[in-house]
This record gives structure tokens, C-alpha cells and sequence, in this order.
């Protein structure tokens, strides 16, 4: 047998299903109706066709139709369904006992309302059935209550019953399960969502920091060389030289990031990762643009995270990058080691407003989220991601103005376990361990 004639193909089995999905897609009532049809002719059509062998009375007949007509409504109102049956079965065995074409439909009324009635509804329905079909066949029409035709109809009954009950409680499993995994389908997009937004912002901090900083040397850099470029050449050119070495060093940390913004399982994801081992060379670089920095460590450097490790430097970089480009040329930079935790400090006096006007204080304010008049050229997303890169290592941040100076202080916690172990080789010379001061 060849194997394409042997299962219907791909074609087949959708145009099998569409049929299906018709038969799926109509009302209940609709699908009721056809199933109530197709049982009255089933039963019907045997008692036209032989009515010598199957003999029936008038009042049968009507019985028949009326419990099939109840079926109608088996899904949508199974009470109803299971009423109109017991009310046909009762009426038939009171004029003809041995009349059961109306007991069919009964079972299937009886199966609907344990299936899709709540339990005391079906309950009642059930014990219902069990008590007025059978006294009626007793009491009316004269049969035996211990007999094998009643027990045989209280049986049928039962077990119709508990047939409905079984299949209901498997739907109610199936449509939990279906619910369930619903839920968790949609707490999997939403979890998704969430990650991929947590990772754009990672990324645009990430972004800003390398980015930002030597943008702003580069473009203090030109600006002096423009404005040396004919009185002062020798100055120009060292203007010059400083802004191609930022873009040097933007251009090495960007592929830096690439590598940072790895998977952390990937070796060397954070290898490149810079920390507190960088600050000096992140000084010297602040100095040669025409920052003059004043640093002071106060108490015992640490080994710290990686992630801690490099929250220190961008905090440094950020604040020296907006003290040079809206303070007067002077920033003081304070790293204090506690016991349980690091804060750092920078401090640039406040350009006067009768000197640059007000845009040096103002970007600094919209940096930090304060209200008033903004710098044309100041974005104020920089603190921002500030604020956001230490909130994301459980520290919190200071900004503001106080007496002329711009302040921001930042304190991180340090865990314990990295508290007590003391700073890697290549740490100890980014900071040293005394309290000192370096021009």
C-alpha cells in the first residue's frame, strides 16, 4: 500500500475538518435540536414501519415528541430539558404503562443535567426521576416495585446519571486545565515583556554612560579648538588630539559593551566591565579636558560585585560629566568605604547667573527632575538612569543645589559577604586607603 493513499494528506484533513468546524461554530440550541431529531426518528421510525411489532398508542406518540422537543434545551436549560421528559414519561405511563418510547429521551435528559447542571440541580433532578417515573409505574399502572421492569428503569436512571456526572467533572478538569494554562501563557508574555523592557533600559543607561561622557569631552574639545584655532594653533591642535583620544576611548568601550551586555553565562561577558581598578584613568581624562578634580577616599577599599563594582564608576562618570559640562570647572570627588556600604559624593560649584546665565544650574535640574528653566542641551536622562542603575542594587541618590553648589551623593550597600574580604590587587590603586586628597 503506498503511503500517500494510505493516510488522507495534508488537503484532506483540512477539508475533513472544515465541516467540523461548522458543526462547532453554530449555537448549542441548534446542535441540541438536530441531536433531539435525529432521536425522535430513531425511535419513530420503527413504529411506522412495523407497527404490528412495535404497537404503540396516540398517547405514546404525543410523549415522545414532547420529551424529544425538551432536548432542545438539554445544554442551554438542562432543568427544563429533564422536566419536560419526566412530565412525558409520567403522563405516558399513566394512560399506558407499557408504553416506554418517552423513557429514551428521559435518560438522555437525565445524562444532560448531571453533566451541565450544578450538583444539588442535579441531584434533585436524578432523585426526581428515580421517584416519580417509578411510582407512577407502580401505583398507576400496576407493576411490581421489586420487579425486574422497575429495578431495570431505576438502574438505567442511575447510571445515566452518574454517566453525566463523570463526563461533567472531566469537562470542569479539562476546561481548569485550559484556564491554567491560559494564565500561565499570559503570565509567561507579560514576564517577557517585562524582561525585554528591564533589558532596553539596562541597554540605554548602558549606552548613555559610554557614550555621553566622551561626547561632551568631544565637544568641549572642539569648541576650544575652534576658538583657538587662529590666535593659539599649538592649543588647538592639543584640543584637537583630546577629542580624537575620546573618540578613541568611546569607540574601545562601545565594543567593551557589546561584550557587557552579553549573556552573564558567556565567558567574558563582564570581564571588561569597568570599576573602581578604572577611576584614575577616568580622572586623568576628566583633568585633561580642563576638569580640575579634587579626590578624597575616606576608610579601607573592597573587593566589590561585579555589578557594584561598575555602579561606582558610572556614578563617577555621570557626575563628572555633567560638572563639566555645567559647573565652573571644578568638581570634588568623595569615595567613602563604610562597613556596609560605599557612597560617593561630587561636589562642582554653580556657574553665576550674571556670568554663563542660568542654563548651567538649570540642566542640572532637569537632570535631576527638578522644575524651572531647562538647558537647551540638556536631555536630563543621564541622572536618570542614574537614579535607575542604583535603585536596580538597592542604593539611593541625592541631587540638588545647596549654597552655590551642585550636589549629588550616592550610597550603595555593600553585602556582607564582600564587605569583610579586602580589594583585589588591581583595586588598590584606584583608591588608596587613606583619607588624602589629590589635585
Amino acid at each position: 500500500m503506498e503511503p500517500d493513499r494510505a493516510r488522507p494528506t495534508g488537503t484532506r484533513r483540512a477539508r475533513l475538518a472544515r465541516p467540523a468546524a461548522r458543526w462547532g461554530g453554530l449555537p448549542v440550541t441548534a446542535r441540541d435540536a438536530v441531536g433531539a431529531l435525529v432521536l425522535l426518528l430513531v425511535l419513530a421510525v420503527p413504529q411506522v414501519v412495523a407497527p404490528e411489532r412495535y404497537a404503540s398508542t396516540v398517547a405514546s406518540a404525543v410523549a415522545l415528541v414532547v420529551a424529544c422537543t425538551g432536548l432542545v434545551w438539554r445544554r442551554a436549560h438542562p432543568s427544563v430539558a429533564v422536566g419536560v421528559a419526566l412530565a412525558a414519561m409520567v403522563g405516558s405511563a399513566a394512560i399506558d404503562a407499557d408504553s416506554s418510547l418517552a423513557f429514551a429521551p428521559g435518560l438522555v435528559a437525565t445524562y444532560s443535567v448531571a453533566a451541565y447542571a450544578g450538583r444539588r440541580e442535579a441531584a434533585c433532578a436524578t432523585l426526581a426521576m428515580i421517584v416519580a417515573y417509578p411510582a407512577v409505574l407502580v401505583l398507576v399502572g400496576g407493576k411490581d416495585p421489586f420487579g425486574s421492569y422497575v429495578v431495570l428503569v431505576v438502574i438505567l436512571i442511575v447510571l445515566a446519571a452518574a454517566l453525566g456526572a463523570a463526563v461533567g467533572a472531566q469537562r470542569a478538569v479539562v476546561a481548569a486545565a485550559r484556564d491554567r494554562a491560559v494564565r500561565a501563557e499570559e503570565s509567561r508574555e507579560a514576564e517577557a515583556a517585562r524582561r525585554v523592557t528591564q533589558e532596553r533600559l539596562r541597554i540605554a543607561r548602558e549606552l548613555h554612560d559610554v557614550v555621553a561622557h566622551h561626547a561632551a569631552v568631544i565637544s568641549v574639545q572642539a569648541g576650544a579648538a575652534e576658538a583657538l584655532f587662529d590666535k593659539r594653533p599649538d592649543l588647538a591642535r592639543e584640543a584637537i588630539g583630546h577629542a580624537r583620544d575620546a573618540g578613541e576611548r568611546v569607540l574601545s568601550e562601545m565594543s567593551s559593551l557589546l561584550h557587557l551586555l552579553r549573556d552573564a553565562d558567556e565567558p567574558g561577558a563582564s570581564a571588561s566591565a569597568p570599576g573602581l581598578a578604572d577611576l584614575p584613568g577616568l580622572l586623568d581624562e576628566a583633568r585633561s579636558t580642563g576638569l580640575e578634580v579634587v579626590e578624597r577616599t575616606v576608610g579601607v577599599p573592597r573587593s566589590l560585585s561585579p555589578v557594584l563594582d561598575l555602579t561606582v564608576f558610572r556614578v563617577v562618570q555621570e557626575a563628572l560629566t555633567n560638572a563639566h559640562r555645567y559647573g565652573t570647572g571644578r568638581a570634588e570627588l568623595s569615595v567613602v568605604h563604610g562597613a556596609d556600604s560605599v557612597v560617593v559624593e561630587v561636589v562642582n560649584p554653580l556657574p553665576s547667573r550674571t556670568a554663563v546665565g542660568s542654563e548651567g544650574a538649570a540642566g542640572q535640574k532637569r537632570a535631576s527632575g527638578a522644575s524651572g528653566p531647562v538647558a537647551a542641551h540638556g536631555s536630563g536622562l543621564g541622572l536618570v538612569g542614574l537614579r535607575e542603575r542604583v535603585a536596580a542594587v538597592g542604593g539611593t541618590v541625592e541631587t540638588g543645589s545647596r549654597e552655590g553648589s551642585w550636589i549629588v551623593r550616592v550610597s550603595l550597600p555593600v553585602p556582607a559577604a564582600t564587605a569583610d574580604r579586602p580589594a583585589r590587587a588591581g583595586t588598590t590603586d584606584a583608591v588608596r586607603p587613606a583619607t588624602q586628597e589629590a589635585p
